[in-house]
């Protein structure tokens, strides 16, 4: 009967585990920005489809816990029609969220990297010396 080796089950419990984690934990970053988006674009069309002045009024209160502060700043203290103060808020949303999709996506290979090497690392660790 042959020995278990419990090295060899560890090793195997790695190259299947590691990267099932790598993509349970990525799938949750992933979609974050998309999701601020949503919600950001969901709190500057308020604002714009407001149905009266004081509908509008707090809609805008609550843009800069909606809204990132920069983006709350061009409606609340700009100047100029609405319209355009809310058309710019939007661009300058979008290219905040793209800058975090980028930022996420570079996140997410730095993991990959990290507990790819770790887990090589680790199971030459559990395989254990050579036998000679």
């Amino acid at each position: 009967m042959a020995k278990i080796s419990y090295s060899r089950i560890g090793f195997l419990l790695c190259c299947f585990l590691l990267p099932g984690l790598i993509g349970t934990f990525a799938s949750f970053s992933i979609p974050a920005p998309v999701v601020d988006e949503l919600h950001q674009q969901a709190a500057l069309d308020a604002v714009l489809n407001a149905p009266d002045s004081a509908a509008q009024a707090a809609a805008i209160a609550r843009l800069p816990e909606d809204v990132d502060a920069d983006t709350a700043a061009m409606i609340t203290k700009g100047t100029g029609p609405m319209a355009a103060r809310v058309a710019a808020a939007e661009q300058n949303m979008r290219t905040e969220v793209v800058s975090e999709a980028r930022d996420e996506a570079y996140r997410i290979r730095l993991m990959v990297i990290t507990i790819t090497v770790l887990g090589a690392l680790f199971g030459v660790a559990l395989l254990g010396p050579g036998r000679g």
